[in-house]
């Protein structure tokens, strides 16, 4: 079953992760690593990209994000949250494309 893009909003998005244990709110360092909210950097090997969600704004459809579903080789779950298009982190949308993607197992 595909499951990117099946969510209306970003909330309803991490409320429903969050049940699934993707608890972990991540982000991708100016340097190009992936940190897992609690000071411990990752390198894109060692993340599989499970799935993504985009959004756009309800007044604006400029104010678009995408959200990045993710889980580290370790085990532990989380999410990134990136505006989407002309606004987005070149970084994010870099090391999401070098992290394992889940749709290619």
């Amino acid at each position: 079953m595909e499951k990117n893009n099946q969510y209306t909003t970003l909330i309803q998005a991490l409320e429903d992760l969050s049940k699934q244990d993707y608890k972990g709110n991540f982000s991708v360092t100016d340097e190009g690593l992936l940190d897992d909210g609690k000071g411990n950097l990752h390198s894109p090997q060692e993340v599989k990209l499970m799935e993504f969600h985009r959004f756009e704004g309800e007044t604006n459809p400029s104010d678009s994000s995408i959200l990045y579903v993710l889980k580290l080789r370790n085990g532990k779950k989380g999410t990134v949250v990136d505006s989407y298009g002309a606004q987005g982190s070149e970084i994010t949308s870099d090391f999401m494309n070098n992290a394992k993607q889940k749709q290619f197992d």
